[in-house]
């Protein structure tokens, strides 16, 4: 291993830095680790997680000297984090939550010693330092000290989460209880708020029957359902498994089955209308390949789906088949409601598949159906016949600008007539919307 070069400069941060890296470059390859006996990893273990911690105090008041240089704006970065970030290949956001740390330990100094001293993680480090930063004004400087020392002791005996208990009740240091019971109320709904602000949720399709994401969620909708994940995935339940023995199975492909079985049986009676908001998807198929188990379906998501998957959902949560050939549902209410009903709304997202309108690419649940011959104020019949899709930009440019719809005499799909000022033929335009033929 060798040392990367560093400016010899008289600067002592230098030479903290040499001899670190001197250190590490003369203890050998990470083959000196192997035979070691359970004692020994343990105790190592926890020392090096020690020695992550000096080096991390080192690095904070590194980033603090960054930040205050300037040196960001002079290299035509937009943030330190950036800058930071770009010297190591770095992540941005976890560079961006450095700096902030860094800014805050210089007004706990007393937190930022103990990190330097070994004594707590750098994560101990950011709570304590919020913490603090969050007292009011007005309480002595004394006070103050006292209460990060409190914490910093509490930090090296105590779990995280009964740090962060210990943490939201500072004040009974120095306010009588009642007040701390208020001042705890306010700081636990202060993250809950946050935290519900801070909630997200991307996927991304796989292209190979699977789709994958992340998600951040507020703690106590986390810990549902972690407890839901954990009620079908523990290793009693083998019904997971589909009678095919579990013993290769990881603790992550156990929670993957735990949430397809959840979603399976997710309840729908409560959630929002399967009409309105997209929760409902139906799969279109021929009454005899629902009953013989043989074919392939399309969802009103424009997704493939065997007959056999069709029929194994056909009663669960938010899977509608429209079955051709099967019972109808009354989808015709002409001048007596305004607004299209939930059938209708399911029959539209089967037909449009999303936005009707030539190039858009939203999905039902984005969509609002749209009386296209004429208004309902107008006169116009809430009908499907009627009835068009259409995703909030373009339903505006259609009321909005001289647009006509008309329907196609054999599958109903709409035709889309522009404006002279775009198109002097006014040619009709269709969307392309991939839709498999069916029979």
């Amino acid at each position: 291993m060798t040392v990367s070069a560093l400016p010899l400069t008289e600067h002592p941060a230098f030479a903290v830095l040499v001899a670190v890296e001197g250190a590490l470059a003369a203890g050998g390859d990470l083959s000196v680790y192997e035979g070691l006996s359970a004692q020994d990893a343990v105790t190592l273990a926890g020392r090096w997680s020690r020695v992550n911690s000096r080096v991390a105090a080192h690095a904070m008041a590194a980033t603090r000297s960054v930040d205050r240089s300037g040196a960001a704006r002079k290299a035509g970065s937009s943030s330190t984090g950036s800058l930071l970030a770009s010297q190591f290949g770095g992540d941005r956001h976890a560079a961006a939550r450095d700096v902030h740390l860094g800014r805050a330990l210089e007004r706990a100094t007393l937190t930022e010693q103990a990190l330097a001293d070994g004594l707590i993680s750098k994560e101990q480090a950011r709570l304590i330092a919020r913490t603090i930063a969050g007292l009011p004004d007005d309480i002595p400087a004394e006070t103050r000290a006292t209460c990060e020392r409190a914490l910093i002791e509490d930090a090296q005996t105590l779990t995280w989460r009964d740090l962060q208990y210990c943490a939201d009740r500072i004040s009974d240091l120095f306010r009588p209880v009642e007040d701390v019971d208020a001042d705890e109320g306010r700081a636990v709904q202060d993250r809950e708020r946050l935290a519900y602000e801070r909630s997200q949720l991307w996927m991304r399709d796989n292209r190979d029957g699977t789709w994958g994401g992340s998600f951040t969620l507020p703690e106590a909708q986390a810990g549902a359902l972690k407890s839901a994940l954990d009620g079908f995935a523990a290793p009693r339940r083998r019904h997971l498994d589909d009678g095919q023995g579990d013993t290769g199975l990881t603790y992550p492909q156990r929670q993957g089955r735990a949430l397809v079985a959840l979603i399976d049986h997710l309840p729908t009676d409560g959630l929002p209308d399967a009409g309105g908001s997209g929760m409902t998807v139906t799969v279109n198929l021929d009454l005899q390949q629902l009953i013989d188990g043989i074919g392939t379906a399309t969802t009103s998501t424009g997704q493939r789906m065997s007959a056999s998957q069709v029929r194994l959902h056909a009663c669960r949560a938010g899977i509608i088949p429209q079955v051709l050939g099967g019972q109808s549902l009354p989808l015709d209410l002409g001048r007596k409601q305004r607004l299209f009903s939930p059938a209708q709304r399911v029959a539209l997202a089967h037909r449009d598949q999303g936005c009707a309108m030539p190039d858009c690419d939203r999905p039902p649940s984005w969509c609002e159906a749209h009386h296209a011959r004429e208004p309902w104020a107008h006169g116009g019949a809430t009908d499907l016949e009627d009835g068009v899709l259409l995703c909030a930009f373009h339903h505006r440019m259609i009321h909005e600008d001289d647009w006509v719809i008309t329907f196609d005499t054999d599958d109903r799909r709409p035709a889309f007539i522009p404006p002279a000022r775009l198109d002097p033929y006014r040619r009709p335009r269709t969307s392309t919307r991939y839709r498999p033929r069916r029979t």
